[in-house]
């Protein structure tokens, strides 16, 4: 799989002009080499360049970290000249600069929401002025469809996030908090295998805002509570919402309940390869509008969906470009009551040549609990 990306990874480049890419340590760096490491104070940088070189910059107490990547990519296939450019904590990161970037020229891809200002100053002082690009723009193209492997994982994290959300069914009851309920979650996933998890368990109010986070206040009966889960399988993330009745809720609040479930159905049923995200965004949107509620209705119906929790595509009305069979991304119209409640409704989904197949499964309509 990884000689694949990076035979599409030199095709990209070569269509861009480029002379090379950059990539900070996170998402891009591990679709490439499996590598996943944090930011601190050392930088670090995949330095690819089109004439065929593969540099890591990195410290030096990381180095055998670099060198495992570079025998892995090269047993697996990997046409390019590998090189480790380590540093001390004494002589810092300036050589190794001056190393990988010796001798080249011409505009780089570097990543528009990641790379800092320390990576670009280290990276001009051997450059200068140089012309750069996003490589937001080659990148995306190469992870937008999911291999087996990618698609495998994120299944195994839908099946933890569906079972989130019925742990969750079973603990919200009058006299609790959410915060309390949220610790159990976490500890209960985190043992059935999930690598990480992030969580908003929002209740009463609070669930008009549509990012709460977790609310500390005593559920009531009567109360709307929504749970926004995410849970991250060998780097996959699966996301999904489901909102709660708890007893009896005003008639108000079950009508737009009933209206975010239609939506949802609407458009989780009717995506298909081809479509844009600005038509499937209006298959939800519509609904909604159409029963009075489009104002209530404040953010797109759904984002990409893989190593990151939100990537391309966006499911948003400016988005014109076709969803490409493979192309995984949530669907979750809302509707939100300042002072009152707030709906959502979200699932995971692949495009498939079927249309889009559902990687979340839990049950959907949860108000009669």
């Amino acid at each position: 799989m990884l000689k694949q990306r990076w035979d599409k990874l030199a095709s990209a480049m070569e269509a861009s002009h480029v002379s090379g890419v950059a990539l900070m340590p996170g998402p891009n760096m591990f679709y490439l080499t499996g590598l996943s490491m944090g930011l601190s104070e050392r930088p670090t940088l995949l330095v690819v360049g089109r004439e065929g070189t593969v540099s890591l910059i990195m410290p030096q107490l990381e180095r055998q970290k670099g060198e495992a990547v570079a025998d892995c990519l090269q047993r697996q296939g990997v046409q390019a000249r590998f090189h480790v450019y380590s540093y001390t904590d004494e002589a810092g990161p300036h050589k190794a600069f001056e190393e990988a970037f010796h001798g080249k020229t011409g505009t780089w891809a570097l990543e528009y929401t990641a790379l800092r200002m320390l990576e670009y100053s280290l990276m001009k002082a051997v450059l200068g002025e140089f012309a750069w690009v996003d490589a937001g723009e080659i990148m995306k193209g190469l992870r937008v469809v999911k291999d087996t492997g990618e698609l495998e994982a994120m299944q195994e994290a839908a099946r933890l996030a569906d079972m989130g959300a019925g742990i969750a069914r079973n603990l919200l009851t009058p006299g609790k908090r959410a915060t309390e309920i949220a610790l159990e979650i976490e500890w209960k996933l985190r043992q059935e295998g999930a690598d990480r998890v992030y969580m908003s368990l929002a209740t009463g109010p609070d669930t008009a805002i549509p990012h709460a986070g977790t609310s500390s206040r005593v559920i009531e009966s009567g109360d709307l509570a929504w749970l926004d889960l995410c849970v991250n399988v060998r780097g996959y993330w699966s996301d999904i919402t489901r909102t709660y009745a708890i007893g009896g809720i005003p008639e108000e609040l079950r009508r737009i309940y009933e209206i975010v479930l239609e939506a949802q159905e609407r458009a989780r049923l009717n995506a298909k390869p081809g479509m844009t995200g600005a038509q499937v965004d209006a298959l939800a949107r519509e609904v909604i509008a159409g029963h009075g509620y489009g104002h209530r209705f404040i953010h797109r119906t759904g984002h990409g969906l893989g190593l990151e929790i939100h990537e391309e595509p966006y499911i948003v009305a400016t988005n014109h470009r076709p969803l490409p069979a493979g192309s995984t991304f949530t669907i979750e119209p809302g509707i939100y009551i300042p002072g009152k409640g707030g709906v959502r409704i979200e699932d995971d989904v692949v495009l498939t040549g079927e249309g889009a197949r559902s990687l979340t499964q839990y049950p959907r309509n949860l108000l009669d609990m």
